[in-house]
């Protein structure tokens, strides 16, 4: 689950954008993307979806680099 969450949190910071206006532009709060790129909740899809919106990138761009089971992981417990 961690790797997922960090890749979340290097793509943010490779494209210059705070964890405050990534928040705001997926409508969660800063404190929620923060618990997220710490790895320690499971998301929905909804909320993964969010924020490739957010980072203005396709969700594969997270993704391809896992295998099934973390992703199942990461998503589902």
């Amino acid at each position: 689950m961690k790797c997922i969450a960090e890749k979340i949190k290097t793509t943010r910071i490779s494209k210059k954008i705070s964890q405050e206006s990534l928040a705001y532009a997926c409508g969660l709060s800063r404190n929620y993307v923060g618990v997220i790129e710490k790895g320690k909740n499971k998301i929905s899809l909804e909320v993964f979806l969010k924020l490739c919106v957010g980072l203005q990138i396709h969700p594969s761009e997270i993704l391809n680099d896992f295998t099934k089971e973390e992703l199942e992981t990461f998503f589902f417990g």
